[in-house]
């Protein structure tokens, strides 16, 4: 969780000059958001036209503290009320209120550090979305020529079998089953009490 002194933050991150020319308060809770940060942006005052409202970024909490009172004092005020304190940072360039977020037990960041930061970390995240795979990840390798180079570097053989065994024939050696000679059919039907040739014949050969 971060809770972020606003207006701190903001001039001190267009300070940086660059790209951080013009930052605002829109431009920070968009980073923000971006990076799906869990925040509490506290500001002085009241909200002016040009700021953006909550419902422009509703993952972020905006608090104005209103006039005549300091932003300093809200952010201790929320800090006393949290029972997550240590697991808090408070973003701030003001030192009595990085001291008192210390002395509440929570963590404190200069904006400068937390500006940059966090815009190296959008920067990486819109890097890795815009990312394009390989084509050779997706389709293979180029071209037969590369093909045949990494399979001799992996000592892998390319020839494949041209003919595949017969469903009839041996498994192991591709040989093809044996076939039954001749008269073997007659030794079995008279092993089986039967004369081969015996039965209803038709033919001139029948008539006697």
């Amino acid at each position: 969780m971060l809770i972020i002194d606003g207006y701190n933050c903001i001039f001190a991150g267009a300070a940086l000059g660059g790209r951080w020319d013009g930052f605002s308060l829109r431009r920070l809770c968009s980073l923000l958001e971006q990076n799906r940060a869990a925040a509490i942006v506290v500001l002085d005052g009241r909200p002016k036209p040009s700021e953006p409202d909550a419902d422009e970024f509703p993952g972020l909490t905006l608090i104005y503290s209103g006039q005549g009172i300091k932003a300093d004092d809200v952010i201790s005020k929320i800090l006393s009320q949290r029972t997550d304190r240590r697991h808090i940072t408070v973003i701030s360039n003001d030192r009595a209120v990085a001291a008192d977020a210390r002395r509440q037990k929570a963590h404190s960041e200069s904006c400068e550090k937390f500006v940059r930061g966090l815009g190296a970390r959008t920067a990486a995240k819109r890097k890795w979305q815009g990312r394009v795979e390989p084509r050779e990840k997706s389709q293979g390798l180029a071209n037969p020529g590369e093909t045949e180079h990494w399979l001799k570097e992996f000592g892998v053989s390319q020839t494949l079998p041209t003919r595949l065994p017969s469903a009839s024939g041996d498994s192991a050696t591709g040989r093809k089953a044996p076939v039954p000679r001749a008269g073997s059919t007659g030794r079995r039907q008279a092993r089986s009490g039967k004369p081969f040739g015996s039965g209803t014949k038709t033919g001139p050969a029948a008539q006697v």
